[in-house]
């Protein structure tokens, strides 16, 4: 008979992906969709740490579908034959090569903001789109071929349910060390080191051109950039805090994989915090668009453009077909002009 621990531990999984799952993947798919349209804008996409986001805004969407929708799945259909080494390999494939992009692209922006704001002119012409999007392709090829072993070693643990491991002790000791240092701890030091940096630049540059008359113009570009680098930096807050949870059960479960008796209670725990780490992973994409939205007023600007285009258009297109429809009705109209009714005039 199930402990009441882990029966209230199997309730709150079932919480965690009814009501928590459910609220992020409304949000995540809404506002991915919307960073994409938004990213793509001209007054946006000219800028390269934009474009850095436009490319991250795509892996995140992926990151959410593949890492939520099996899990609603399961809830309901376990156990499935869907679920087996094959789904595990595939999955596991998609979901690091997605994450890993997520991470590594965000990363790439926050050295591109050090750079341009760098007093090196040399290095300041690095920070351009042109190389944004060959630093992408490098990216996406780097980020594609890294997470391969999933391909190979991956497999399910129990058939038919919705749990993956991989198949041997040195490749699972190997995807821990790989997913804390390169997923984990190096790009959140580089995120840190470069926000430290940026925030250092960013107080002497002000201080240079504050006895400087800047024309109107450059106002307008510089508050553009500081709202810019202000949404960056707070999207790396975000995924700090919301991976770090993750990167330390990983930790734990590296140290204590050599452990073979361990309670039914605490399996159970291990199990739960899986899924609750898991959770906390899918924050930073589900609501980037949100923080976006907070911060930057430029962002809000193109938000409402946007609205306003989709408004227009769907009252153009309301206008087209009323157009369609209006020689049809004057047509009809005519042939029937001598069975109007007599108005009498007074």
């Amino acid at each position: 008979m199930a402990s009441s621990l882990i029966t209230a531990l199997a309730l709150g999984q079932i919480i965690l992906i009814e009501y928590v799952e459910s609220a992020l993947f409304v949000l995540g798919i809404t506002g991915s969709f919307l960073n994409i349209l938004l990213f793509s804008q001209r007054k946006l996409r000219s800028n390269s740490c934009c474009t850095y986001l436009l490319a991250s805004a795509v892996p995140a969407l992926v990151l959410i579908l593949i890492g939520i929708i099996p899990q609603f799945y399961a809830l309901n259909h376990t156990p499935d034959s869907l679920f087996n080494g094959n789904y595990c390999k595939g999955v596991g494939y998609i979901l690091q090569s997605s994450a890993m992009l997520c991470r590594w692209l965000l990363t790439i922006a926050c050295i591109d903001r050090c750079l341009l704001i760098s007093t090196s002119a040399r290095l300041r012409l690095f920070a351009t789109v042109h190389n944004a999007k060959k630093m992408i392709l490098l990216l996406y090829i780097i980020w594609l071929i890294f997470p391969i072993h999933m391909l190979i070693f991956a497999d399910v643990r129990r058939i038919g349910y919705n749990t993956c491991m991989l198949s041997t002790d040195s490749t699972a000791l190997y995807h821990s060390i790989y997913s804390i240092v390169a997923g984990g701890f190096l790009p959140t030091f580089i995120m840190l080191i470069c926000a430290k940096h940026i925030w250092k630049n960013l107080q002497l540059k002000r201080q240079r051109r504050g006895m400087i008359n800047l024309q109107r113009r450059q106002n307008k570009r510089e508050i553009r950039n500081i709202q810019i680098l202000i949404m960056l930096l707070l999207q790396v807050i975000i995924f700090v805090l919301f991976t770090f949870p993750y990167m330390s059960f990983n930790l734990y479960l590296t140290f204590t994989r050599s452990v073979i008796n361990k309670s039914i209670d605490r399996l159970a725990i291990e199990s739960f915090m899986q899924l609750f780490t898991g959770v906390t992973v899918l924050v930073h994409p589900a609501i980037s668009f949100y923080s976006n939205t907070m911060v930057s007023q430029t962002y809000r600007n193109e938000l409402i453009i946007l609205f306003r285009k989709f408004i227009v258009c769907c009252q153009k297109q309301r206008f087209h077909r009323g157009q369609r429809v209006a020689p049809n009705t004057i047509s009809a109209i005519t042939d029937r002009r001598n069975d109007l009714p007599m108005v009498v005039l007074n």
